[in-house]
């Protein structure tokens, strides 16, 4: 199933960062506001292409591959 442009951009993303990054960083890097970044995330986690892991007050995205 092809991705949308924005998940592509965000698994790259987090491909180049090497395969893990916080939600913080991942907001930066896009521009995006908080709530879509967790919108983002929460899709590619449906889709399991990433899980997200709670650290502290923040989160990291872990690409799962």
């Amino acid at each position: 199933e092809e991705l949308p442009e924005d998940l592509k951009r965000v698994v790259e993303i987090i491909r180049q960062e090497g395969g893990r990054i916080t939600q913080k960083e991942l907001r930066q890097k896009l521009g995006y506001s908080e709530a879509k970044v967790s919108l983002i995330i929460a899709d590619l986690e449906r889709r399991g292409i990433v899980e997200k892991v709670k650290k502290g007050r923040g989160n990291i995205i872990f690409l799962r591959e």
